[in-house]
């Protein structure tokens, strides 16, 4: 069974929390998720858990079989647990000292994107409001090891948040995170591709246990509600066009996060804001599904869990009118503009993390966490 050398043999500097904290990651339950998300290592009896899905192929549509069909499972508990206190300690690095730098070595894709862009931000801007959620090396309960002989391996890890404080002394929410990690190569240190903050009150489904490990679905895979490769653009063109669209109609929207503020909520509040401002700025937007691949875990039930990311460009245009965009704060620390400017596009990347049911179930798509950003601007 390989497994990169660096992540086998733990630290004893990796203690980062006291005894009272590795007592609380055994708990059975994630804060603010349901209770069927804890069954993956609650210890509770495998009757409980759903059989497992097969890696697919071109031509491997099955969705149920038997645990002892997958490969081996790669990483034990123990190394999942050291690769996650080194993920934390490197991102409490980064996050002290505004360093991209500090977090390359376990960060990578939409995950480096999103702190390296917060960082650049707030280490020019000391008063902007977004602080990334801090990620602890407290492991939840519910978490997917794909079963694979080969590379690249993926992990699907939920881990506890801290509450630090924004550039005005308030609290910063503490929910709780789900990390996308991938090792490409033998010898090579897992990097988490994806953090995305999980919704408070949604459960989680039902998954297979760790230790027997899962499947990662093809994008393009028929049995699902909808095909992996289609979700993110579906979910970006409700964004774009509003919940009456008629790539909608698979999602469940109560109380979707996004909806009230980005996307046409975007253009619809800046124009009034603007109208009331007596100005003739136009605004539009534009979201499209981002370039970094999606995972999509097989929950072992028929349905999936697919991680993936849409960039939303936000654009404020002075029609050639006398009012014209400012680019200030965080629009200047990103593009190195200042000043009155003909146009400028923000750009924002939503990762996020849907369940997907089987066609066979029938019900419709929960989008169950997002981490928003803005990532970068320009005219």
């Amino acid at each position: 069974m390989q497994t990169s050398m660096k992540e086998q043999l733990p630290s004893r500097g990796m203690m980062m929390r006291s005894n009272t904290r590795r007592r609380a990651a055994k708990r059975a339950t994630l804060a603010g998720i349901g209770l069927t998300a804890a069954l993956a290592l609650s210890g509770c009896s495998a009757s409980y858990w759903p059989e497992i899905a097969p890696e697919p192929s071109a031509t491997l549509e099955a969705e149920v079989i038997e645990p002892s069909s997958l490969a081996p499972v790669p990483v034990s508990e123990a190394q999942i647990q050291t690769i996650i206190d080194r993920v934390a300690l490197a991102a409490a690095a980064g996050d002290e000292g505004l360093s991209a730098e500090a977090i390359e070595s376990r960060f990578k894709g939409d995950a480096l994107t999103q702190r390296s862009a917060n960082y650049k931000i707030r280490g020019e801007v000391p008063e902007y409001g977004s602080v990334p959620a801090t990620i602890t090396n407290e492991m939840l309960g519910y978490r997917l090891v794909q079963s694979t002989e080969g590379w690249p391996r993926t992990l699907f890890v939920t881990v506890a948040s801290e509450a630090g404080t924004d550039a005005d002394g308030n609290a910063t929410d503490a929910p709780s995170l789900a990390l996308v990690l991938t090792q490409r190569l033998p010898q090579v240190d897992y990097r988490v591709t994806r953090v995305i903050a999980l919704q408070g009150g949604l459960e989680m489904p039902k998954a297979a246990p760790a230790e027997e490990g899962t499947a990662l679905l093809s994008d393009d895979i028929e049995s699902l509600v909808l095909k992996p490769a289609d979700v993110g653009a579906a979910y970006a063109a409700i964004l774009q066009g509003g919940a009456e669209v008629a790539e909608a109609k698979p999602f469940d929207l109560t109380n979707d996060p996004l909806l009230p503020n980005y996307g046409k909520a975007w253009v619809e509040q800046s124009k009034q804001k603007s109208e009331a401002d007596d100005k003739t700025q136009e605004y539009s937007v534009a979201v499209a599904q981002g370039a970094e691949p999606i995972v999509s875990f097989s929950t072992g039930a028929g349905g999936a869990l697919i991680a993936t990311t849409v960039i939303e460009s936000q654009v404020v245009d002075s029609a050639g009118g006398r009012y014209k965009p400012q680019a200030e704060g965080a629009v200047s620390a990103l593009s190195g503009l200042s000043g009155q400017q003909d146009k400028i596009v923000r750009e924002v990347a939503h990762q996020l993390l849907f369940f997907v049911p089987s066609k066979e179930d029938g019900s419709q798509i929960q989008l169950l966490g997002v981490t928003s950003e803005l990532v970068g601007a320009g005219n």
